[in-house]
């Protein structure tokens, strides 16, 4: 998909940020995406206090904030950092800044049913140089790439329109405005190299739903797909979708959050999460 001869460490020297840690802005912001480390070894864990750098939050949101308004209408960003349990565990013993050793801000979990963390984005802006510390006990023994636990920004841009019909100008304006938020996050010198996001994304709000309900209108019929299932994410070619001469994507199941992404092999290239062996 990215055609291009640079190999990653030679492009990611350019920002002194390892590509694939990068690369992980494009989906959501799982608690090791702002980490400065080279690589994420399969025998590293997370320990009972997770850290990684502020500074490059703000940075993040402002670079999105300049989107220009034509490419929000059908897919846009909409900024909520909150916790996920993906493992229906723990949520965190504590989450806050911290910066020599002492803690300057803490940001509880407003509730335990959503998760949010309202105050994040006002403390960050006031401590840039401080470190976003999570004190997760329960998961300490765990590799440091695991997503039991997950921070989410609401950075990844989605689809406006959730009544589950998503007609063909739809989906192809999507998928091409979604390219431009998701080069934002990616440092200016390697922009260039940003592949299409001519795939789509279903994830369901409810992380277990194994069977996905997503169609295609096909001479005027629903026909069921099989999309790739990729993490909590069920993923489908649009140029798939154009080769079918459907008029239309149905999604069906549940809630759900629809986004233009990369393909499955675009985000185990360049290190989305861990594939398990």
């Amino acid at each position: 998909m990215l055609r291009c001869v640079m190999t990653k460490n030679l492009i990611a020297s350019t920002q002194n940020i390892p590509l694939k840690a990068v690369m992980r802005h494009w989906l959501a912001i799982p608690l090791i995406l702002f980490s400065a480390t080279s690589a994420l070894a399969a025998d590293e864990l997370r320990g009972e206090e997770f850290c990684f750098p502020a500074k490059d939050v703000p940075k993040l949101v402002d670079n999105l904030s300049d989107v220009d308004a034509d490419r929000r209408d059908v897919v846009d960003v909409s900024l909520d950092p909150k916790f996920l349990r993906k493992d229906r565990g723990a949520w965190p013993d504590a989450f806050y800044l911290k910066k020599d050793g002492a803690i300057l801000v803490d940001m509880p979990v407003m509730t335990e049913e959503d998760g949010r963390v309202p105050n994040f984005m006002s403390s960050v802006r006031q401590y840039p140089d401080s470190d976003i510390c999570v004190l997760d006990p329960t998961r300490a023994d765990r590799p440091i790439y695991d997503e039991g636990l997950y921070f989410e920004m609401g950075l990844s841009p989605l689809f406006h329109n959730k009544s589950g019909r998503y007609d063909m100008a739809e989906l192809k304006e999507g998928t091409k405005d979604g390219k431009k938020f998701y080069k934002k996050m990616i440092p200016g010198a390697v922009r260039m190299f940003m592949p299409d996001t001519d795939y789509l994304a279903v994830r369901y709000d409810d992380f277990r739903t194994s069977g996905a309900q997503i169609f295609a209108v096909i001479d005027g019929q629903e026909r069921p797909l099989e999309p790739e299932l990729y993490k909590d994410m069920h993923v489908i070619s649009f140029e798939d979708l154009e080769d079918w001469d459907a008029s239309a994507l149905i999604v069906k199941g549940g809630a759900y959050q629809l986004q233009p992404t990369v393909s499955v092999k675009t985000m185990k290239r360049f290190g989305w999460g861990q594939e398990d062996e």
